[in-house]
């Protein structure tokens, strides 16, 4: 029996025309709302807490239920009834981490004469090859289970065996809505949410199994994810990873030109593994690093003294970048 993806904003589940009772669809009937770095619902910003991610943004449940239509019957979103602090407030971006950047750069200075030949002498990185997570053969998938990769969102069962996604992470800037691995933008959030993804590999519905060995230790340890903020002057760039109690003993940072490669022991066996494909070239001998109680911070020393739009390389390398594209300054400094 065919299915049909439902439409209504928060729901994208797929149904049978045959089944699709009332109270089966659980939706947003309002508009996203992004303020200082938070991102909500205006139809329910009482109700689910707003996020700081754009992938928890995405999976807060829907407010108000109904039966599910199909995409081309589905209202417009209604406006929100929040209103920025300022019209002139500054645009926002968000970089490949995830975090979202605010400010306006300041007016362009007179170029120094030996700014071309810095720029010039800046040797090409090559981005790096990115492997894809995938489900373990022969892994028992939830039913209902949906595909984990962004722009996908198919249902297990569908029809659908190839998976079209995105691979970039979203970026919003001056109300342009895409995402860093292809040069599609939109305007309205509802297209933004359509954006047919970039790339095809197979479904991801739960994930490989994610563990990690300590050395010299029998200890397996699951391997998560750190949240990871940046902001840059002049000549440094500041990193931290927000890795809460690491173990100063057996966690390892090791800083070279182009990257940084972390391993980091966390409490309850947990543990990050993770190489930053650093936007720029960096001294290693004049960079440092502290693990404190909360996070790990980075000090790393630009050798050419160049703005980064981001602070890792998106896998399409730095030409995938639209022009102009989101220069995030230290604070105060805009």
């Amino acid at each position: 029996m065919s299915t049909i993806t439902c439409g209504r904003q928060g729901c994208n589940s797929t149904y049978s025309p045959d089944s699709n009772p009332e109270g089966s669809c659980s939706y947003h009937p309002g508009a996203p709302f992004f303020h200082e770095g938070l991102k909500s619902w205006s139809c329910c910003k009482d109700i689910n807490k707003p996020v700081m991610e754009f992938d928890q943004f995405v999976k807060l449940p829907g407010c108000t239920k109904s039966s599910h239509i199909p995409k081309a019957s589905a209202p417009p979103p209604l406006p929100s009834t929040s209103t920025p602090a300022s019209s002139s407030s500054a645009p926002t971006t968000i970089s490949s981490s995830g975090k979202e950047t605010y400010g306006s750069a300041p007016p362009p200075k007179p170029a120094a004469p030996s700014a071309p030949t810095a720029i010039a002498a800046a040797a090409p990185v090559v981005p790096k090859e990115i492997i894809e997570e995938q489900d373990e053969p022969g892994m028992e998938i939830p039913e209902g289970a949906k595909c984990k990769r962004r722009g996908c969102g198919v249902q297990v069962g569908s029809e659908k065996e190839e998976c079209v996604y995105h691979p970039g992470a979203p970026i919003f800037r001056e109300g342009s809505k895409g995402y860093t691995c292809c040069k599609r933008r939109v305007l309205e959030f509802d297209e933004f949410l359509r954006i047919e993804g970039c790339k095809t590999s197979k479904h991801l519905f739960v994930g490989a199994k994610k563990v990690g060995t300590d050395p010299d230790s029998t200890i397996e340890r699951e391997l998560i994810s750190s949240r990871t903020d940046f902001y840059q002057t002049p000549s440094q760039v500041h990193v931290s990873i927000f890795a809460k109690g690491c173990d100063k003993e057996t966690s390892k940072v090791v800083i070279e030109e182009n990257e940084v490669h972390l391993d980091l022991n966390l409490p309850q066996n947990k543990r990050t593994l993770r190489t930053l494909a650093l936007f720029g070239p960096i001294d290693p001998s004049k960079s440092s690093f502290s693990i404190l109680g909360t996070k790990v911070s980075l000090t790393l020393q630009k050798s050419n003294g160049l703005s980064w739009a981001l602070l890792e390389i998106p896998e399409g390398g730095k030409e995938s970048l639209p022009a102009g594209y989101g220069t995030v300054f230290a604070p105060g400094t805009h």
